[in-house]
């Protein structure tokens, strides 16, 4: 069949209306897990630093009555320090885009805050948690931080290029365990929380009234602690292959040189600039109460 002779359609008419809805409907993730549970506290310098310490390893013990009593050698504090990073989100907006009517947002300004805030938050996450090295930085170069992946270098299993099994992540947590530390939270990407949740040993409950099975392992039960499991969006596209175990949350901390803020640059047209920029690192206060496990397959 064929349109009729003469018939005016939609395909030849001009002045029709758009039929664009007045949302915008963004799924991209935000993970600020990490950031989340760390504290924060402050730097004053671009190398921020500051001391760990340690018990004597345990021994036999005993005096002869009546002896002396003689002072043993004091081991000093160790002095650890990261160097503060800059993160900056920067986005222009013409005039005329800000006065024209647009669907699903009343200020161009106002989403772009909203979005560049969120991704500077990501930004943040990916460098607390994926940092595996800390530079000085230089004239030409940006300092950048010791993150996570980084700080945890005692406690580490190299799974040798196999799957993730209960024995492997039993064997780290019993490392953590031996230095001190109570495993509590463990970070992970989608593939090691399918072998988390594919464990032979966990508990499942089928409820055949309500048709609901559930085949996930979000809390893990072990002689050394119970661990809280959490799935990671960057760990899951940056380092699938590695699963953190920390220990006690207060072991991390945030300190800020200067908190997150956003300002408007100085015009040069007809357009305004906006910069979001923060500056912090991390302090791993103990990193032996923490562990990882590396090198774990991915498919």
């Amino acid at each position: 069949m064929s349109v009729p002779s003469n018939t005016f359609t939609t395909f030849d008419a001009v002045g029709n209306r758009e039929d664009l809805i007045d949302v915008i409907e963004n799924i991209s993730p935000v993970t600020n897990i990490f950031t989340n549970l760390t504290g924060s506290g402050k730097a004053n310098g671009r190398y921020h630093e500051f001391q760990t310490d340690a018990l004597a390893s345990p021994g036999a013990n005993a005096v002869v009555e009546g002896d002396d009593a003689i002072a043993t050698a004091i081991t000093p504090t160790a002095r650890l320090g990261n160097w503060v990073q800059g993160l900056r989100k920067v986005f222009q907006v013409s005039d005329v885009q800000e006065w024209v009517d647009k669907a699903g947002k009343e200020s161009e300004v106002s989403h772009q805050s909203e979005k560049n805030l969120k991704e500077l938050a990501n930004d943040t996450e990916y460098a607390l948690v994926i940092n595996a090295t800390a530079s000085s930085g230089s004239a030409t170069t940006a300092r950048t931080m010791l993150g996570l992946d980084g700080y945890i270098s005692t406690n580490v299993t190299n799974a040798g290029s196999v799957a993730l099994t209960q024995a492997i992540f039993e064997t780290n947590l019993q490392l953590i365990w031996a230095q001190g530390g109570f495993p509590s939270l463990v970070l992970c990407g989608a593939f090691q929380k399918k072998k988390f949740d594919a464990l032979t040993t966990n508990t499942r409950e089928v409820m055949a009234d309500k048709k609901e099975v559930t085949a996930a392992i979000d809390v893990f039960k072990s002689s050394f602690g119970t661990v809280m499991i959490k799935l990671h969006h960057i760990i899951n596209t940056i380092a699938p292959s590695k699963v953190f175990i920390l220990g006690d949350m207060k072991l991390w901390k945030k300190a800020w040189l200067s908190p997150v803020k956003k300002e408007e640059l100085a015009r040069t047209g007809a357009s305004r600039k906006f910069m979001i920029e923060a500056h912090l690192t991390l302090e791993g206060r103990q990193e032996k109460g923490s562990g990882k496990i590396t090198n774990l397959t991915t498919s």
